[in-house]
């Protein structure tokens, strides 16, 4: 039977809030080999009783410290608005019979792991963007409590694919009561302990179908595979990947949350803040050293994880595996190896609370070694508290997993994070969290990154508050062979493995979140991103304020291809959204949901392409403004504000759908070709004829409305 029931919840605390393969390898008999979780960590089992005492009689009164909900500045607008229209203008039956089309998705493809939500937006268009509010309103709401609330994301990353959650019994709350009953030097660490051999026990669990001499394979096995991914959407079509996926899909999900629930009670700021005074007592007469750390140890210890290491008040550097490290101040270097976990150390928890640091990128970047709270069929969680640190980072870095789980929290400062791929909150069959509280922080990557899951993942990027840079284009060349253009697959990015064979896995993709909690931001993003969508994934960016600018090329903007959900949903500000693209802003492409959602503001719309509320191949899309003085460029395109379809609808014997919305404002309309135009106060009904192998039909049929007034209940 599972330990669900066991789970201590996990937060937090925040003071304000061309690589080469590694197949063919195997591991080099030097290296570590993999711990034996299951034996090292038997002798944790002492601590049950105390557990289950806590659970039942002391039951503590429930922490003041709930996440709330912080609600918009206004209503959104009204989405039943949305159904109505299609009533009244003819076009719900085309709508019904979409969607229900769209519904079978996961079943007529016969992808492995498709997600039930997923499945609901697809067979709901017009209810997604509800469903999505939902979803990102708790995400935000965790991250802006103090403590910032872990445990709620880990459980909404189950409740994407309706999997058993980590226990709410065994919340904050009680872990507050089981921080009270430690509350000394000694306790604290003995606690921390038996809980990373908690970790490491339901990790062993997660990853019983896998026997342990194998899992170093497995790991190199996988970097193979996202290294054959970072080129090549269609990895599978190579037996060897295809096994490589079938091993990561026997890995108990519920089992890698439970796992990354007891680790992420240790990388809670709270649990060692108290120990401040003590630690600079025991700092002034400490001789502690440890191979592969340089600098003053307050204190060492061994464990069958692996070293347990708190560190003093000066500059360290950690150059080593280690199971757990606290450093209470100094502008530490902090290794690659010593803020991950792989097989031959697979829990990691790194808590560094004072210092401008900087976080280094494994010496074989090309490989994919993780690096910063990035792990492979391993839990590591990294917690930085204070300070303007630097995060340099290859692949699987920054709050990155395959097969794993990976969470990096940063709290306060102006950071920098950089890398390559599968980074800033990215992840392939596993959860990758990065959640940043405070400050102006710059994110930089090429690819796969800031809230990106790949096959049956959950990867959020939360950014709490501040001014904000995002950039993720630039060194993977546009796989449409486009000069001068990118792939990104980032910024609220889900994408599966499909093929285009029968008898190879497919996969379905996950879910790409990207809250931007508030700020004047800017967004750069190569081709596929901003809230796109790939074979059964769902990308999502919700943004809750600011003025901001979003650049984006081929698929970006609410938009995406092949059975998959899109969506951008915007609470406030005067933004500006520009890509001149194929498949732009509210315009997709074969079997695809995109809306967009801006709730208010005065936006500029620069497009290109199908875009603006366009759709095409048995496809939804919608673009929905509802409010402010409002600039639609749809430069030059006849597939833009409303109008849809293809002649593959002909072919399918289907109709795409789509919806062009703006409840109010004086708005302005450019490069339009459109007939007849629209225009302020204007209503019309775009249907389309197309012609496939000799049979014509109709292929679409659109709406468009800009009304002059909103109507608010």
């Amino acid at each position: 039977m599972r330990r669900a029931c066991r789970v201590l919840a996990c937060a937090i605390v925040a003071p304000l809030a061309s690589l080469a393969s590694l197949a063919s390898q195997t591991p080099s008999q030097s290296r570590p080999q993999p711990i034996r979780v299951a034996g090292v960590v038997a002798a944790a089992t002492t601590r049950r009783a105390s557990t289950a005492l806590l659970a039942g009689a002391l039951r503590p009164p429930e922490s003041s410290r709930h996440a709330t909900i912080l609600r918009p500045a206004g209503p959104w607008p009204d989405l039943a608005l949305a159904r109505a229209a299609f009533d009244a203008h003819g076009v719900t039956e085309a709508y019904d019979a979409l969607r229900a089309r769209l519904g079978r998705s996961a079943e007529l493809y016969g992808a492995r792991g498709a997600s039930p939500t997923v499945n609901a937006m697809l067979a709901d268009p017009l209810g997604a963007p509800t469903l999505a509010i939902a979803i990102t309103d708790r995400i935000d709401a965790a991250a802006r409590v103090a403590p910032v609330d872990v445990h709620a994301l880990l459980v909404e990353s189950a409740r994407l694919f309706d999997l058993e959650a980590p226990s709410d019994d065994l919340g904050p709350a009680m872990a507050d009561a089981m921080l009270a009953r430690a509350s000394d030097w000694e306790a604290r660490l003995a606690l921390a302990v038996e809980l990373l051999g908690d970790a490491a026990r339901e990790l062993d669990d997660a990853l019983s179908a896998i026997p342990v001499e194998e899992r170093p394979a497995l790991r190199d096995a996988t970097n193979s595979l996202l290294t054959a991914f970072a080129t090549n959407v269609y990895p599978t079509m190579e037996e060897a990947h295809g096994r490589t996926c079938k091993s990561l899909l026997s890995i108990d999900r519920p089992a890698l949350l439970r796992a990354a629930g007891w680790a992420a009670i240790v990388a809670r700021p709270d649990f060692w803040m108290p120990l401040r005074d003590e630690a600079r007592r025991r700092a002034a007469g400490s001789t502690a050293r440890l191979d592969g750390v340089e600098g003053k140890l307050i204190e060492v210890r061994d464990t069958p994880l692996g070293p347990v290491v708190i560190g003093g008040f000066a500059k360290n550097r950690y150059a080593r595996p280690l199971a757990l490290a606290v450093d209470f101040g100094g502008d530490d270097v902090w290794s690659a190896a010593a803020t991950s976990a792989e097989p031959e150390h697979p829990v990691c928890v790194v808590v560094d609370l004072f210092g401008n640091d900087l976080y280094e990128p494994a010496a074989e970047v090309e490989v994919g070694r993780p690096a910063q709270g990035g792990a492979c069929l391993g839990i590591a969680i990294l917690c930085d508290q204070f300070g303007d640190d630097r995060y340099r980072g290859g692949r699987l870095a920054q709050g990155a997993a395959a097969g794993g789980v990976g969470v990096l929290v940063d709290l306060q400062g102006k950071d920098e994070y950089q890398g390559d791929a599968y980074v800033q909150g990215a992840a392939c069959f596993g959860v990758g969290l990065l959640v940043e509280v405070a400050g102006d922080d710059s994110f930089d990557a090429a690819l796969y990154a800031q809230g990106m899951a790949g096959p049956i993942a959950i990867g959020m990027c939360v950014d709490v508050a501040g001014k904000d840079l995002r950039r993720a284009t630039g060194r993977y060349p546009s796989s449409y062979g486009t000069a001068g253009e990118f792939m990104a697959m980032s910024q609220g990015c889900a994408i599966g493995m499909r093929t285009l064979a029968e008898g190879k896995v497919h996969v379905a993709g996950g879910f790409g979140i990207l809250v931007d909690g508030g700020g004047d931001d800017r967004s750069t993003v190569g081709e596929f991103g901003y809230g796109i969508g790939y074979y059964l994934g769902t990308g999502i960016v919700r943004d809750r304020g600011g003025d901001d600018v979003v650049e984006a090329s081929r698929y970006g903007i609410a938009t995406g291809a092949h059975q998959a959900v899109g969506l951008v949903l915007d609470d406030d500000g005067d933004d500006r959204y520009v890509n001149r693209h194929v498949a732009s802003i509210a315009g997709n492409w074969d079997h695809m949901v995109s809306i967009l959602v801006d709730a208010r503001g005065d936006d500029v719309y620069e497009a290109g392409g199908i875009s603006l509320g366009s759709s095409t191949i048995t496809s939804f899309a919608a673009l929905i403004d509802g409010a402010g003085k409002d600039r639609y460029d749809a430069g030059g395109s006849d597939l833009a504000l409303g109008a849809c379809g293809h002649a593959d609808d002909v072919r399918n014997g289907t109709r795409s759908v789509a919806l062009f919305m703006d409840l109010a404002g004086k708005d302005e309309y450019a490069q339009v070709n459109a007939a007849p135009p629209p225009a302020e106060g204007f209503t019309a009904l775009r249907k389309r004829t197309d012609t496939h192998e000799g049979k014509s039909a109709e292929s679409g049929i659109g709406l468009f409305v800009d009304q002059v007034a909103t109507k608010r209940r």
